[in-house]
């Protein structure tokens, strides 16, 4: 009778149990969602999205929801976990050379539980584990591996990093004799591992606040490299067998013909980043390797910065506010690709856009979306170039247009034409100075007296990084400093240094600023431009009315303590 009972009645007890320890874990789940919005982690959107996801059927572990859904960046929800939890999170140093305890704990068993182990004492397993909620994770280790068990915290995207380094590629699929079969091809980039290395490769660059994304193929592997704050870092190299179904994977996303790798292809697409989904240009080149794909992150959503956040000083912001705050004119903003331009422009759009005005805008792409304002994609494959845009733009009675570049002489000749008529015109041009946009102009076929009449004046700016707040710290100037910096022998001198910290992610540097040129054209200025006097002497008359050149700009932000002097030199090539 006893052994009737027994057999009937443990079951139904361990299921209870089961149930009672689900009912605790979903409490513990709900609370920490409540704690993340209760710091701000989550916004409310994000709140209700990530509690729509505990409740839905086939739930998946939650850092590895708020994670793959773009709610919360992974190096943010390891802390909060770790301050939430009490477990450490997962050192560089903790990582094996090798697989630990593989007889019982095998590279399948590790990905599908999603852990890690670390090191084996004959008492005692180390583990990383992604979910620090699963209490069944711990009891079927010590089950396995006859131990206690010690955890660790490690993120989603670097688990998959290093259950990669330590057991091999065996998880991902192999990909040759995929070149000839479409079909097979599309199959191997809609593969688990494949399809998680595209989302982390993407959540990394929403984590770094990167700019792009590099997947560059080379002869052994493919490396990743991010823009951060302008400069390219190396973040990783993935196996040459993932190359193909990782770069069709994106293909796929993008739109693209993932049948084509002979010719280079542009296409677009979205990612989730904290409840806000944020658009990628993708561009294809075919290499030597493989293709080369970079993704543009262009997050529209961000929000708009005034001049003084962007680093113009008082005087400077005056000056573009008296250029920008003319009924017509042109108004030109210069440098090299990645020098903020079109950030510049829309600082300007936010001062002037108002109710009383007709804003319009033609770019590609359109990087932010500004409310109140009328934005126009180009798109010159169909005809809807630049100039052909402008065209159309003027007949819908602006009063304040942008153009997000002045490529040819077509679009200068309307945008100058337009400013001559009532229209405050701003845009962008490449040029390495301010002096140096009049020539260019000339160059593209605008009559120099039409130069004189209409521009009203122009800023020429490069991007430097900002000094971390965290790790700078300062030393004296060295001789050669103080030569560079134009500061006597006499004259005490101290400099702040970069050192790095996590803060920074090691770089010294968090954020970037601006080191402008900024020319208003005066009566004297219009008189040389329309006797076609060129670069030098405009910009000598330019200096005299006291422009500051972009190397006295430098200078200036290096002894303010705001950045140092090889990161001006090395934006500024040899000026400073």
């Amino acid at each position: 009778m006893l052994s009737i009972w027994g057999s009937k009645t443990r079951p139904r007890r361990v299921r209870a149990d089961r149930r009672e320890a689900g009912r605790d874990r979903d409490g513990h789940l709900r609370a920490f969602v409540d704690h993340l919005a209760e710091i701000r982690a989550l916004d409310g959107v994000g709140h209700e999205r990530a509690l729509a996801a505990l409740d839905a059927p086939g739930r998946r572990p939650l850092p590895l929801l708020l994670t793959e859904m773009g709610l919360v960046h992974e190096a943010s929800l390891l802390t909060v976990l770790s301050e939430a939890t009490g477990l450490a999170i997962l050192s560089e140093a903790e990582l094996p050379g090798g697989p630990v305890l593989p007889e019982a704990l095998g590279p399948d068993y590790c990905a599908r539980a999603r852990v890690l182990p670390l090191a084996a004492e004959p008492d005692c397993l180390l583990v990383a584990v992604v979910d620090p909620f699963d209490a069944e994770i711990p009891a079927a280790l010590e089950h396995l591996a006859d131990r206690r068990v010690e955890r660790r915290l490690v993120g989603p995207g670097q688990f998959e990093r290093a259950h990669r380094a330590v057991y091999g590629d065996a998880a991902e699929m192999e990909e040759s004799g995929a070149d000839d079969d479409v079909a097979r091809l599309a199959d191997v980039a809609s593969q688990a591992p494949i399809v998680r290395l595209a989302a982390r490769l993407v959540r990394k660059a929403f984590e770094l606040q990167a700019s792009d994304i590099h997947l560059e193929a080379e002869e052994a592997d493919m490396r990743v490299r991010y823009r951060v704050d302008g400069v390219l870092v190396e973040a990783e190299r993935l196996a040459k067998s993932v190359q193909l179904a990782l770069t069709t994977r994106i293909k796929i996303q993008a739109g693209l013909n993932i049948a084509e790798r002979r010719l280079p292809q542009d296409g677009r697409m979205k990612a989730p980043d904290r409840g806000q989904d944020v658009d990628i240009r993708v561009s294809t080149l075919p290499t030597a390797h493989g293709e080369s794909v970079v993704l543009r992150v262009l997050d529209g959503s961000r929000r708009v910065e005034d001049f003084g956040t962007l680093g113009f000083d008082a005087p400077a912001i005056a000056r573009i506010e008296a250029m920008t705050g003319k009924p017509n004119g042109l108004v030109l903003v210069t440098g090299p690709t990645g020098s903020g331009k079109t950030t510049t422009l829309y600082a300007a759009l936010r001062r002037i856009n108002g109710p009383h005005l007709k804003v319009v805008t033609v770019e590609d792409p359109v990087e932010y979306r500004m409310a109140g304002v009328n934005q126009v994609q180009a798109h010159p494959g169909i005809g809807l170039d630049f100039a052909a845009a402008l065209r159309s733009i003027l007949r819908q009675d602006p009063d304040v247009v942008m153009v997000g570049e002045i490529r040819d002489g077509e679009t200068a000749r309307i945008a100058v034409q337009a400013s001559l008529t009532g229209h405050l015109v701003i845009s962008t041009l490449h040029t390495n100075s301010a002096p140096a946009s009049v020539t260019r102009l000339m160059d593209m076929g605008v009559e120099p007296y039409l130069i004189a009449a209409t521009l009203n004046g122009v800023v020429a700016q490069r991007l430097v990084r900002r000094l971390c707040t965290d790790c700078a710290s300062p030393s004296p100037a060295s001789e050669s400093e103080r030569l560079r910096l134009r500061v006597g022998p006499d004259a005490p001198l101290t400099l702040k240094r970069a050192r790095g910290c996590p803060a920074c992610n090691g770089s010294g540097y968090r954020g970037r600023m601006v080191v402008s040129e900024i020319m208003p054209l005066d009566a004297g200025l219009r008189g040389l431009i329309a006797d076609r006097r060129g670069e030098t002497a405009i910009a000598e008359a330019a200096r005299a009315a006291g422009m500051a050149t972009l190397a006295e700009t430098g200078r200036a932000r290096v002894l303010s303590g705001d950045t140092t002097l090889d990161e001006v030199g090395r934006v500024l090539e040899g000026q400073v």
